[in-house]
């Protein structure tokens, strides 16, 4: 899992006032982000890469380090 951040006025989390799936409270400047996996999406042929235990490309949803890792950051 990798660390992002701070995040900056000008990123489109920001920007976009997206609040993050663990707490539910908007991105703001200076917090930490990471990318949590969700699965394959909607694509059939990653879909079955998943199945086969291959590499694929996963949707992902971004979340506040600390409420994915319960680190402070």
């Amino acid at each position: 899992m990798r660390k992002m951040g701070p995040l900056t006025a000008e990123h489109p989390l920001v920007q976009d006032a997206e609040s993050c799936p663990g707490c539910h409270k908007p991105f703001q400047v200076g917090d930490y982000v990471t990318l949590v996996t969700i699965g394959p999406g909607d694509d059939p042929e990653n879909q079955e890469r998943a199945r086969t235990d291959r590499a694929y490309s996963a949707a992902a949803v971004p979340a506040h380090w600390t409420c994915v890792t319960g680190e402070v950051s």
